[in-house]
């Protein structure tokens, strides 16, 4: 009997990780975290608890290319599969583009309650490439819509300050910036990109 329990939870972890697209697929475990010069490792062990899911609140990893932000949460968003959570990995720009067809077909609200109904939603890459004032509009809609009723990991390369730039919206921007951290986990991370060796910003600014 506990070998048949195990077998259907070993299946249904698969099917769950699967499911939330995450990419690369990554654990906790092989994080170095002396690459970086700068990450609270406290902090990233607390979200690793997944007591944040539990509180629907959030967790943005914030740093320069390179330094592991995907990483961090992905393997976070993996221990949430494993853990029975319905978890989406996404690209912000492909969310984006996402909703943009959407509202062209007329489907918007469809795909706004798919995107708020994962307990788990992890938001990569946000601010990278900049939005216009639609598409700040559907992405605050997104996190306006799972506000305290689930939870949200973001990483970004721009401390918030910059977000005004990213969003071209200074009031789009404070709004989702505000939701994300309102009782959620703040992890900055500074240091070289493990990829290329360049890449610097110390971003106790945000």
């Amino acid at each position: 009997m506990r070998d048949q329990l195990r077998v259907h939870l070993e299946d249904r972890a698969r099917t769950a990780i699967k499911r939330s697209a995450i990419f690369p697929l990554t654990t906790l475990d092989t994080y170095d975290f002396s690459h970086p010069t700068t990450i609270d490792r406290d902090v990233v062990e607390r979200a690793a608890t997944l007591a944040f899911v539990r509180e629907r609140t959030n967790v943005v990893f914030v740093g320069p290319s390179g330094v592991g932000k995907t990483h961090l949460a992905n393997a976070i968003g993996y221990l949430a599969c494993v853990a029975g959570y319905r978890v989406r990995f996404a690209l912000a720009a492909d969310l984006v583009n996402d909703l943009v067809g959407a509202q062209a077909r007329n489907t918007l609200t469809k795909r706004l309650n798919a995107w708020a109904g994962y307990d788990l939603l992890l938001i990569d890459e946000l601010g990278y490439l900049s939005f216009d004032s639609r598409g700040a509009d559907l992405l605050y809609q997104v996190i306006n819509k799972r506000y305290l009723r689930a939870s949200t990991v973001v990483t970004t390369n721009l401390p918030f300050k910059d977000w005004g730039k990213l969003f071209h919206n200074a009031a789009a921007a404070t709004a989702i910036a505000d939701r994300l951290v309102h009782k959620g986990l703040l992890v900055r991370i500074a240091g070289t990109s493990v990829r290329t060796g360049k890449g610097l910003d110390d971003p106790t600014d945000a």
